[in-house]
């Protein structure tokens, strides 16, 4: 249903306070007709529970967006950064720093939503800069300065027409699988990992030196062992299988990646520099496909791009955000060889996959860069 309302009065309590987010959840995901209205909405009750004297009268807000739904470019938190942006814009509300935007949309996600997401994309859409990669720390969400895109590489983000969604049962069953890893570590190699807050403190080859994690573990073995797995956004399911050993080195791995590809796409240009990159990308993916995360369409899109190869301009592929569908991005050279290769991409996976791909290029502006627009009408 494209339109949703709700009385002011119900994101309060009769006693004045805000209503909980619990409850706040219940409610508008009651009709999943309109639960989309959670991620505007939630704006407001997360407004209202962290932000003293945050006060609201009546509003209308109109949504448009030309972002595509569900495809792993971060519609979700597009959504919830621009209303953020709007409301504090015509709320005169100040919630301190650039950084807190994004923490408190992700707080509409995980507690309203419910989808038990990290804040990567929140980050992504409030403080993306035009020409540069987000280098972002999360733990929970330090900001580095941008990573500049040298004039000599491309990225393409490829919509596989796969629907992807943070809030889905696979992403959400590795991430517990990750949490449940933590907690092992924690149990049996106290020496070193007692105190262990983040996986990623481990490098992948102390991880390999410590106790091997069990390939697969039901929620009801290791809630007899180990009691609670540690996560707020997340709960395991006794009758579930986790793949614990494989979903807790994804992210050691994959931190190790990132550092790797920072470092490569920050040095001066070689002939190794475009492919370390693209080797990087396409093992993630294939990590990503390892944990459970991959789809029939992403994975067809990075074998198409691992075909055509260096040798016609492009590098490498991997899935983005939370797996399970999605966008692919893709990168290449600057130049023509690189483009005919990427059209001829484009063609085939039309004719094997039926989709039309929806292309983004390059990056931009965050939605605190752009800040906001007040639009007043004038008397005739």
């Amino acid at each position: 249903a494209p339109l949703f309302e709700i009385e002011l009065a119900e994101l309060r309590t009769a006693g004045g306070a805000p209503t909980p987010l619990a409850a706040m959840r219940a409610r508008l995901g009651a009709d999943p007709s309109t639960s989309w209205a959670a991620y505007v909405v939630g704006v407001l009750s997360v407004l209202l529970h962290e932000v003293a004297g945050a006060a609201f009268g009546g509003m209308d807000i109109v949504v448009s967006s030309r972002v595509p739904e569900g495809k792993g470019v971060s519609s979700s938190a597009a959504v919830e950064v621009a209303t953020m942006m709007a409301v504090l814009g015509a709320s005169g509300l100040s919630v301190g720093s650039d950084e807190a935007v994004a923490l408190l949309c992700q707080k509409v996600e995980n507690l309203v939503v419910g989808a038990p997401c990290g804040v990567m994309d929140q980050m992504a859409s409030a403080l993306g800069r035009s020409g540069g990669l987000l280098a972002l720390l999360c733990q929970p969400a330090e900001v580095r300065p941008p990573v500049p895109i040298p004039p000599h590489v491309r990225l393409w983000g490829i919509d596989s027409g796969v629907r992807h969604s943070v809030g889905g049962s696979d992403y959400g069953s590795v991430r517990t699988a990750a949490f449940m890893g933590r907690a092992i570590l924690r149990a049996t190699a106290p020496e070193r990992c007692a105190a262990l807050e983040h996986l990623v403190h481990l490098s992948p080859s102390e991880l390999s030196a410590l106790p091997p994690l069990p390939e697969a573990l039901t929620g009801a073995a290791f809630a007899a062992a180990h009691g609670s797995h540690g996560d707020a956004v997340t709960t395991v399911d006794p009758a579930r299988e986790y793949a614990v050993a494989r979903c807790a080195a994804h992210p050691v791995d994959e931190h190790f990646r990132v550092g790797a590809f920072e470092l490569a796409l920050r040095a001066p240009p070689t002939a190794a520099q475009l492919p370390l990159l693209g080797e990087l990308m396409f093992q993630s993916h294939a990590s990503y496909s390892a944990i459970g995360l991959g789809s029939e369409g992403t994975d067809l899109l990075v074998r198409l791009v691992r075909a055509e190869g260096g040798a016609n301009g492009l590098h490498g592929a991997k899935i983005t955000g939370g797996g399970s569908g999605g966008t692919v991005c893709v990168l290449g050279e600057a130049g023509a060889a690189a483009e005919a290769a990427f059209a001829r991409v484009l063609q085939r996976y039309r004719e094997t996959s039926g989709h039309e791909p929806y292309v983004v290029e390059g990056s931009s502006a965050g939605a605190l860069q752009f800040g906001h627009a007040v639009v007043r009408l004038k008397a005739v």
